[in-house]
């Protein structure tokens, strides 16, 4: 559990792109709990919001290793999250503009080793 909510946190939360995994990160990272169920990204449009969250409150990267607390597939994740954002930057190269993301685009590699990640992991 962080000390403090780190900058940038509130003005995620009120404009950022968030869904069920990204949050479980900030509540994990920050409040040091998470609600049960299935939170991890489960494709690559969840995956985009998470790393979006990192890279719009550099606080949490530093922290993030911690989310491989929350569950074996969280930990499996962790664990190979830098080559995901690297498959999902070479399959989509604009990935992190909202709008080229919204107009279009897919990443079917990412989207199969998040799925081979976790099949593994389960």
């Amino acid at each position: 559990m962080m000390q403090t909510i780190p900058p940038g946190l509130n003005h995620w939360l009120m404009f950022g792109e968030r869904g069920l995994s990204s949050e479980a990160i900030a509540m994990k990272l920050v409040y040091g709990r998470v609600n049960g169920g299935f939170n991890d990204p489960s494709d690559p449009a969840d995956f985009r919001r998470c790393e979006l969250l990192l890279r719009q409150v550099p606080e949490l990267r530093a922290e993030f290793h911690r989310m491989a607390e929350v569950s074996t597939r969280w930990a499996a994740l962790v664990e190979r999250w830098d080559e995901l954002v690297a498959l999902i930057e070479e399959e989509f190269p604009k990935v992190w503009e909202p709008l080229n993301y919204r107009s279009g685009g897919s990443a079917p590699r990412t989207f199969k080793l998040m799925q081979n990640i976790e099949k593994k992991a389960a």
